[in-house]
């Protein structure tokens, strides 16, 4: 600690040789701020590409050691989605008395309470700071709709076809208004049925509607959306509502799902009649509703809303996040349940329980294995459309937080490209292995190179494990190269290791486990890249500062009996490789831009792939939140997901119903398009204006954003500021002089406030 942060008490949060302890006594609690990183400074760029994990600050050990010994804390309850504490120095699992968790907490018994979707992290938490894990609910949902021009855009489509049935010759003046306003709003689509299809994705997008208030219960609103919502995706022994209507109409659903350009106007219409049904059922009765439809289907849609609205009640009812809290610091029993998306998985609903891991040994479960082959056979396809060929290797991300809730998709999506199948013996711990011969396979084997976080290292040992058996089993096979790329790529990496053979450095099976590795991640005790401050704190200077310091983080190799080793060479020459770059987003709560980890992860492995190569790979990600999984080009994720939450007013307003986070929550996002424009280039100029306009040139909105958190508004504006500076922001001299007007006035406000 002396070493880093020189003789205490530090400059970190210390006045006059004092250290200080942010906080308000309130009787017998004390309500507290844990410690903060400090910013890193101009000149710390180069150390943060080389960047060993540091200890704690000395006000960050001292905050503890005051809680546990001085004040004389019986217990300490960590409140919120994640801390840092758990993530210090010292062994990722077994934590021994001279790793920093472990000295931080010391006996204190310690209740955490945490967001149900985050098993991953929650996880970290429970294992490294002996958390015992009370999972809140995600925030009330809603969709996203359409508004302003969007509006418009959905009448003219209306009136388009009310047209074409009455009055074509009129059909073919709306349809240039829509073409011309569709082209306002800078879609990509050319035809009325895709523009209709994209307006359909928005309109019916699900989004947060605001944040969370623990223990807080949902109202009667929110239980009819999420009824709405659960009741769209087909579960085991349970048609969709969806679905149900679709049949009943003779409709082919699974058609009309896949070919949403041509069905839109009637997915619109069972839309309404779920929500109607719904409706009818929470204001009156399901037998109420039920007596609507056919005879025919009446059983079905019986048991489809039944099992609606028991999800409902456990998800309004949110009482068991306090009580738990209670019953923890009385020493009572805390149930324990498995976390994930409440949408995804309702099973996780009551919140309030110990949330814990899904079982590792279970995953790729047969589920996942089938809709990772799927995600897989989607990105060639969509790849293949646009290259002409198949792609050698594959840049995928591995996430904790994504393998939980799905049952690993991005496993099986892996196995896929290799051609290699899962098998589960009956009472067998550990899955076998089988290879798809070409034949059947109908394409070459694709190679792939992942990069993981620290969350999976330390949660899938077992996968681990499984994926570097399978890139060594394909790498065996005497097939030619040019159908087997990942035997070419281990051949081609055997021979960079000449050199260290000849040497005597290592041995030949050494060199051949290495040669196979295909996974790699972060230092030992490491969880992230160390692009996250930089962005925060606008320290790079070129794109290939973001590349380097990413490439820095993530060159561990992880294979058989080697855990972590820096393997910088034979990782830049792997990436060089990478012709594709691929990601899965698994959660309703996060869509591209929420999520700083999407620019982290992604967007950097993008940008390294980039720099080494010298040429970009193509950027696909695959949606597997919807009834049909969709793959699409990185630069249509980050529009919709602009349009359907940091520009639409809907989503705005839930955020600023919470004082100070609501517009903390709003620069957040603005930040991450600032990442993302930066790591993938696929942030157009259109969304910089957008966000100018909305939350800076409105003077309603800007004023609603000043009152809410100035310090977040600046934020916005500076995040403006660098976007322009930087080149992503072709901004007017026009939008520049109202940036600056507003800005000086802001700060202005800021500095009044501060002298009161």
């Amino acid at each position: 600690m002396i070493a880093d942060w020189g003789a205490p008490p530090g400059t970190v949060m210390s006045v006059d040789n004092k250290l200080l302890i942010p906080g308000i006594e309130l009787g017998n609690v004390f309500v507290g701020i844990q410690p903060a990183r400090p910013p890193l400074g101009e000149s710390d760029l180069a150390q943060a590409a080389h960047d060993k994990t540091k200890p704690p600050h000395h006000q960050y050990l001292a905050f503890y050691f005051w809680l546990r010994e001085v004040w004389g804390a019986d217990a300490v309850i960590h409140v919120g989605t994640h801390g840092l504490a758990e993530f210090m120095k010292g062994k990722e699992i077994g934590m021994s008395s001279c790793c920093f968790p472990d000295i931080l907490i010391g006996n204190m018994p310690h209740l955490y309470i945490y967001h149900v979707l985050n098993t991953s992290e929650s996880t970290i938490a429970k294992r490294r700071l002996y958390g015992t894990m009370i999972s809140y609910n995600s925030p009330p949902y809603t969709a996203s709709d359409l508004y302003e021009e969007y509006v418009e855009l959905q009448d003219l489509i209306d009136e388009y076809h009310e047209a074409m049935l009455e009055d074509p010759l009129r059909s073919k003046r709306v349809q240039a208004k829509i073409l011309d306003t569709a082209k306002d709003l800078k879609f990509e689509a050319d035809s009325i049925a895709e523009i209709h299809e994209e307006l359909y994705e928005m309109k019916r997008s699900i989004i947060p509607k605001g944040l969370h208030v623990v223990g807080q219960r949902y109202e009667k609103e929110d239980r009819k959306k999420f009824t709405e919502f659960i009741l769209r995706y087909d579960r085991a022994g349970i048609k969709s509502l969806n679905r149900i209507l679709a049949e009943s109409m003779g409709i082919d659903y699974d058609v009309a799902l896949r070919n949403k350009d041509k069905y839109a106007a009637q997915l619109d219409m069972i839309d309404t009649t779920c929500a109607d049904l719904v409706d009818c059922c929470i204001e009156e009765s399901v037998e109420r509703a039920v007596k609507k439809m056919d005879s025919t289907y009446r059983k079905e849609l019986n048991t489809t809303l039944t099992f609606g609205l028991e999800v409902a009640a456990n998800y309004a009812d949110n009482s068991k996040e306090l009580e738990s809290c209670l019953r923890g610091m009385d020493t009572a029993f805390i149930e324990p349940c498995t976390g994930g998306d409440v949408v995804r998985t309702p099973e996780v609903l009551p919140t309030g329980r110990n949330i814990n891991q899904f079982d590792p040994n279970k995953i790729p479960t047969s589920t996942a294995s089938e809709r990772g082959a799927e995600i897989a056979g989607n990105t060639l396809t969509r790849y293949r459309e646009r290259e002409g060929s198949y792609p050698e290797s594959v840049g995928i991300v591995l996430w904790g937080f994504e393998t939980t809730k799905t049952g690993g998709e991005s496993i099986g999506q892996i196995l896929h490209y290799l051609g290699v199948n899962v098998k589960r013996d009956p009472g067998s711990w550990y899955p076998n292995l089988s290879v798809v011969p070409l034949e059947e396979l109908g394409r070459p084997r694709i190679d792939c190179l992942l990069t993981i976080c620290g969350f999976f290292r330390d949660m899938f040992p077992n996968l681990i494990q499984l994926l570097n058996q399978a890139f060594t089993l394909v790498s065996g096979l005497d097939e030619p190269e040019e159908l087997n790329f990942v035997r070419k790529h281990t051949r081609e990496n055997r021979d960079a290791l000449i050199t260290e053979l000849e040497a005597g450095m290592i041995d030949e099976r050494t060199a051949d486990k290495i040669a196979c590795g295909r996974i790699y991640g972060p230092k030992a005790g490491e969880y992230g890249t160390r692009m996250l401050p930089l962005v925060e704190d606008a320290i790079w200077e070129e794109e290939k500062d973001l590349a380097e310091v990413y490439i820095q983080s993530m060159n561990h190799l992880y294979v058989e009996n080697i855990h972590a080793q820096k393997r910088d060479d034979l990782y830049r020459t792997n990436l060089a490789k990478i012709d594709l770059v691929s990601q899965v987003r698994d959660s309703h709560d996060y869509e591209i831009v929420d999520l700083d980890h999407y620019y982290e992860f992604f967007g950097g492995l993008s940008k390294a792939v980039e720099t080494v190569k010298g040429e970009k790979a193509a950027m696909l990600i695959t949606d597997t939140t919807k009834e049909v999984i969709k793959t699409e080009d990185v630069g249509d994720v980050i529009a919709r997901g602009t349009r359907t939450r940091l520009l639409n007013p809907k989503w705005i307003d839930g955020m600023l119903e919470h004082d100070y986070h609501g517009a903390q929550q709003i620069a957040d996002r603005v930040e991450n398009t600032l990442g993302l424009a930066a790591t993938t280039n696929a942030v157009p100029n259109w969304i910089w204006s957008s966000i100018a306009e909305r939350f800076v040139f409105d003077e309603k909105m800007r004023q609603r954003l000043e009152e809410n958190n100035k310090f977040a508004a600046a934020e916005v504006l500076e995040k403006l500021f660098e976007a322009e500076k930087r080149g992503y922001w072709e901004a007017t001299r026009e939008e520049m002089e109202k940036m600056r007007k507003a800005y000086l006035e802001l700060e202005g406000d800021i500095e009044e406030g501060l002298k009161r």
